[in-house]
């Protein structure tokens, strides 16, 4: 079964062509920010990855919420152009095959589920940190998706400083790094990793808020693993330290459960063709 992948993010659009059970092409372009520039290039990318060959579907994750049964992006920080738009429509009409979207952590669950540290178990807490915070859960096999498929674990309410209150994404994402100072994580995370103290206390800020976070979720779902990834993960030590170190203050008595940095490269990507996988 030939199928084509698509990760849409606030920067990137990235697109895979799988086959046989591999990704035989891959191509990433800039997301570009007004919707007919944007169906434009998404267009143009799925016939690039479409090629010579016949394919028979598209799987799609996108950040935000979404009405993933009726194929509408309802609300999406990062791609305001697209709220209540259908692109699930739009695509069946123009090539002529099925579609299918959900919300890109869960994606990314679906995928480490199929290929990766979440095979084989029932209960498991996703996080993807990257300019923003996404969250899935599963729970006994079946992915919570909440009566009008908008749950979420973003907007947990983690501190409160002079009045205002500050949520799990304020803090673990891009917006936390910005909070300290910190225009580009990667600069800070080669110094940290050279034993710069300064860095390395601004990945220890983070890393703390990742476990509190993750503590209050272990306390709600009770998984088996918490799987992290997105851009910001790969700091993979610098933020599993402390969080872990956290995360033991909360669970004295019970056991806490594993946290792992994803090692699949593209595990949204490849959620993303698993959605039409047996």
């Amino acid at each position: 079964m030939n199928l084509i992948g698509i990760d849409i993010g606030g920067t990137k659009i990235e697109g895979i062509l799988w086959r046989a059970g591999k990704i035989v092409y891959h191509k990433k372009i800039k997301t570009p920010h007004s919707r007919n520039k944007f169906l434009g290039a998404l267009s143009d990318l799925i016939s690039e990855l479409s090629v010579g060959d016949k394919f028979s579907g598209i799987g799609i994750g996108v950040a935000g919420i979404l009405d993933s049964e009726k194929g509408i992006i309802v609300d999406s920080i990062h791609l305001p152009f697209l709220n209540n738009f259908n692109l699930v429509k739009f695509l069946e009409r123009k090539f002529r095959k099925p579609v299918k979207i959900d919300n890109d952590t869960r994606c990314f669950l679906l995928g480490e589920l199929m290929f990766g540290s979440a095979r084989g178990k029932k209960n498991v807490v996703a996080l993807t940190l990257g300019t923003g915070l996404g969250g899935a859960v599963l729970d006994q096999g079946r992915m919570i998706r909440g009566a009008h498929d908008a749950a979420q674990l973003t907007s947990l309410i983690l501190s409160e400083k002079k009045g205002k209150s500050l949520s799990f994404q304020d803090l673990v994402s891009k917006h936390g790094f910005d909070r300290l100072g910190v225009r580009d994580p990667l600069v800070y995370q080669n110094r940290a990793f050279a034993g710069d103290k300064k860095a390395k206390k601004i990945y220890d800020t983070v890393g703390k808020y990742l476990g509190i976070g993750c503590g209050i979720i272990a306390r709600v779902f009770d998984p088996e693993l918490i799987v992290i990834g997105g851009g910001i993960a790969r700091a993979g030590r610098l933020l599993l330290v402390p969080a872990k170190k956290e995360m033991k203050k909360r669970f004295k008595k019970t056991k806490t459960p594993e946290i792992k940095i994803s090692k699949l490269k593209n595990a949204a990507l490849l959620g993303s063709v698993s959605m039409f996988l047996p």
